[in-house]
């Protein structure tokens, strides 16, 4: 159901603007989101039942992400043990690998970890052409 809005015109001081600019690029959300955010918030200071419907309605928002989250988490370790499983499956027939596949594999691996570093420390993606790997990419 989409809500009707009504456009309002605000004035800000710089210092104040420039705050507002900070948080609406480290939590990516739009500085209309949180102006609306903190003039609800002032207002329901005054109205405690409208304060509480409206912590009642984030802690159900919160607790429907968390179900998600742990959905996905749950489908990432079975992923994982499945990966894990079918690659102990093929390594149980293979001979030794000598040192020159085995020091490939090393390169292969450090590969991979540097990579999973830099996302996990919020460095941009590198772009791949691989379909299924830009396919999994768009599911977060």
């Amino acid at each position: 159901m989409k809500t009707e809005k009504v456009r309002h015109q605000l004035f800000l001081t710089k210092e104040l603007s420039a705050r507002l600019d900070r948080i609406a690029n480290g939590t990516g959300r739009a500085r209309s989101e949180l102006l609306v955010e903190a003039l609800e918030t002032w207002l329901n200071r005054r109205n405690r039942a409208a304060a509480e419907e409206a912590l009642g309605a984030r802690l159900t928002r919160f607790e429907r992400h968390i179900e998600a989250i742990r959905r996905q988490q749950g489908l990432q370790w079975e992923v994982l043990a499945r990966m894990l499983r079918h690659q102990l499956l093929v390594a149980a027939g293979l001979p030794p690998a000598d040192a020159a596949a085995q020091a490939s594999a090393l390169r292969a691996f450090e590969a991979v970890i540097d990579e999973v570093a830099d996302r996990l420390s919020g460095k941009e993606t590198a772009r791949n052409i691989d379909p299924s790997i830009a396919k999994v990419r768009h599911f977060h």
